[in-house]
């Protein structure tokens, strides 16, 4: 892992960086059209195309179909403000390593996985892991490879009813795809019974960032029309306990970082 300068990062051969000063137009209206392109009739339809037998199969064709090789590519991450060149495999243990610390803390009988895909991260929730996906080739995917998975969309009421009792819930930069998160929170609420703790990796717009990397970033959420109010939801609510809150803990993209959020209803 090699620290590198902001410079590095957001150079000329990186996009991101005239569209974050307005040099090149860009703007996405983040609606469930622009999710079923993206990724059920993009991403996942073109992996649903190959037969392999394990998650981590299609994780490394995710990353060839990106251009990066899923072991040895070197990608950037951060920590914080800091940011660092590694590999592909070095920077998703790390990200995976904080999911298990973090899911073994608050640990239930069974672990749901809200907008998991196909379950990829199953095998670091635990056994009891399962959950649900918008995509439909997502979840044929994970179908296919004997995961417990349906069909699930964030903006549906009754789609939530899948929930089981003594549940975790887990989110892994799938509410960055609602860019107001009330309607999330409404729903689980009807689930509350069900449901011991509720844990977030997600990106949100962070309202304290005052760093010129964290103006960059709330700047990169907004032209992406990524999730606005995770936090200010939580905290704005007299139901709901926060236990942890860590902002930008970790960046698999340095302007898309992880906040580590831990709740639970009152």
């Amino acid at each position: 892992m090699t620290p590198v300068s902001i410079n590095d990062y957001l150079n000329k051969e990186n996009p991101w960086t005239a569209r974050l000063l307005g040099l090149t137009p860009f703007q996405k209206n983040r609606d469930i059209q622009q999710v079923e392109n993206e990724y059920n009739l993009d991403k996942y339809a073109k992996l649903l195309e190959f037969d392999f037998k394990s998650p981590a199969e299609y994780k490394a064709k995710e990353f060839e179909q990106a251009g990066l090789h899923p072991i040895k590519g070197k990608v950037f991450i951060s920590k914080g403000d800091e940011i660092f060149q590694t590999t592909v495999e070095n920077a998703r243990n790390t990200y995976y390593d904080l999911i298990k610390s973090i899911i073994k803390k608050y640990s239930s009988e069974h672990i749901c996985e809200l907008g998991g895909a196909y379950g990829f991260n199953f095998e670091h929730l635990g056994a009891n892991a399962y959950g649900g996906d918008y995509s439909k080739n997502a979840v044929a995917i994970g179908k296919k490879l004997g995961m417990d998975v349906c069909e699930f969309n964030y903006y549906t009421e009754n789609d939530y009813d899948f929930i089981k009792p003594d549940s975790t819930i887990f989110t892994s930069h799938s509410i960055e795809q609602i860019p107001d998160a009330t309607v999330i929170i409404n729903h689980l609420e009807k689930q509350k019974s069900k449901i011991n703790y509720v844990v977030h990796f997600e990106p949100t717009i962070v309202a304290e960032r005052t760093t010129l990397l964290g103006l960059l970033r709330n700047k990169y959420l907004e032209l992406n029309d990524y999730n606005r109010n995770l936090i200010t939801v939580l905290k704005g609510r007299n139901d709901i306990e926060i236990l942890e809150l860590k902002t930008d803990i970790f960046g698999l993209v340095p302007l898309n970082t992880t906040n580590l959020i831990v709740w639970k209803f009152k």
